[in-house]
């Protein structure tokens, strides 16, 4: 029960978890790609254009969105910036598209 009531606490100490570093690492990854197969979906280029936007674009969203996690005030709000972007963006890409 413990555990339970510590997602929902803000941070007060200066340490990044775990957590937070672990979904800005790997949730931050996968929104990138999924944001580079969106962009790339919608631009109807030729394969070489799509493999060059996405070579330069994929470090810059990477940084974006793992530091939009990583900045997060609870772990809580970490977890749902990586999963509820996912979603919808897995949505975009695989389910409409």
């Amino acid at each position: 029960m413990n555990n339970i009531k510590n997602i929902f606490i803000k941070d007060t100490n200066n340490k990044l978890g775990a957590i937070r570093l672990s979904f800005g690492i790997l949730g931050s990854l996968a929104l990138a790609y999924l944001t580079i197969m969106l962009i790339a979906k919608n631009l109807n280029d030729s394969t070489f254009e799509n493999i060059v936007i996405g070579i330069i674009l994929l470090p810059c969203f990477w940084s974006i969105f793992g530091l939009w996690i990583v900045m997060s005030k609870t772990r809580f709000n970490a977890i749902l910036k990586t999963i509820i972007p996912f979603i919808v963006l897995y949505t975009l890409v695989y389910i409409i598209g």
